[in-house]
Parts: structure tokens; C-alpha cells; sequence
């Protein structure tokens, strides 16, 4: 039995929990949006599952690459998206599909590791678009950086709990990612964002919750 299913069986938190139904159907509404997008050929994405067990907690797991993002990567249950562009051209249908998860994700906590997609969802994003209904969604979203302090890192966050990062191609490095998207390395910006997402899973589950539902 793993350190969620300690979680759901205890009901620590309601607001967390879900059924596999609602999961499933979240995931299936997200296909929906980039089979859509698909279509288009600007916006280009990767899914991967992860284990054959969904976890029915309401939380995802972001991040984002390159700046101005290029990528949105998200980890929902036990399904990896990675959502991207390779022409610079084409941001603003990556940003408009990022719009349309998130209103989709609108009632589930978001888990970050770092400031930057914060500010970038709630404070950059929501200028892109001139609905007032847009701005209000971005709003009221629930991000929640699972830092313990500003500018802790990965690695010694993963210590504490005496875990290792996942590979990264990049070996932890993201200052040339941008430079890496202008030379089209996209499989490496692709499993950088990949080894993100399932070390901050990590901390999520061994860390964060233990810290805030018991």
C-alpha cells in the first residue's frame, strides 16, 4: 500500500479526494482539447502513462519550459501531457490551449515547484486574453508551491526526503533551454520537463501531504 492510498483510505482531506470516474472523465475531456488542437498542427503533444493504478486525488503536478513558455507539462494521476510549440509563431494557440486545461483543472490544486509558474499562470497569462471571464479563471485557480523556502532546490528537496531526482538529459540544468529550443532539441526539452514532474511527484506525495493532511 502506498503513502496515497494511506491518504484516500483515511479521508484526510475531502476537498482532495475523487473517484476514478471524475479522474477519468477530466482525462477524457483533456483528450477532447488536443485531438482538437492536434488538427491544427501548431500546438504538438506527448502523453504518457505513467502506472496502471490512477491516483483519485484532485491535484496535478506543472511545469513550465523555456521563456516565454514553450512547453506546459502536467502530471494528472498517472498520466504525463506535454503540451508544446516548435515555431515561436504559434504561442499564442499553445497559450489559448494552456487556457482551456486550466478551466478544465479549475477545481483541482495545482503543485508546483517554484514561483515562476505561479506568476507566469496568474499575474502573465491571464493579459493574453481579453475575455473578463478568462481573467476571473486564472484567478482562482489553486497553485500552491510546495517549496519549503524560496529558491530551495530539487535536489536537496529530494534528500530530505531521501529520494533521487529522476534522469534528466539535462542534468538539472535549464539555463540554455531556451537556446536548446532554437536549435529544435525538442526530445531533450521533453524529458528534462518529464524528470521535472515526477521528482516534484515525489515531494508531493512523501513530503507535502504528509506535512498537510496528517
Amino acid at each position: 500500500m502506498t503513502d496515497i492510498d494511506n491518504y484516500h483510505n483515511l479521508l484526510m482531506n475531502f476537498e482532495l479526494y475523487s473517484s476514478n470516474r471524475e479522474i477519468a472523465e477530466t482525462i477524457g475531456l483533456i483528450d477532447d482539447i488536443l485531438s482538437e488542437n492536434l488538427e491544427k498542427r501548431e500546438v504538438r503533444a506527448r502523453k504518457l502513462v505513467i502506472g496502471s493504478k490512477p491516483y483519485p486525488l484532485k491535484y496535478t503536478i506543472i511545469d513550465i519550459e523555456c521563456n516565454p513558455p514553450k512547453l506546459f507539462g502536467f502530471l494528472i494521476s498517472n498520466h504525463i501531457y506535454q503540451i508544446f510549440i516548435v515555431k515561436l509563431s504559434h504561442l499564442e494557440p499553445l497559450y489559448q490551449t494552456i487556457a482551456k486545461i486550466l478551466n478544465i483543472l479549475i477545481d483541482y490544486y495545482i503543485f508546483t515547484f517554484a514561483t515562476f509558474e505561479k506568476r507566469f499562470f496568474t499575474k502573465i497569462l491571464p493579459f493574453k486574453f481579453k475575455l473578463k471571464q478568462d481573467i476571473s479563471m486564472f484567478k482562482t485557480l489553486k497553485i500552491v508551491n510546495i517549496q519549503l523556502r524560496d529558491f530551495e532546490g530539487m535536489i536537496p528537496a529530494l534528500y530530505s526526503i531521501g529520494e533521487e531526482a529522476v534522469d534528466d538529459p539535462l542534468l538539472r540544468n535549464n539555463k540554455k533551454i531556451d537556446l536548446h529550443f532554437k536549435q529544435g532539441h525538442f526530445g531533450l526539452i521533453l524529458e528534462h520537463n518529464k524528470s521535472c514532474l515526477l521528482s516534484t511527484q515525489k515531494i508531493v506525495q512523501k513530503r507535502y501531504l504528509k506535512e498537510n493532511l496528517i
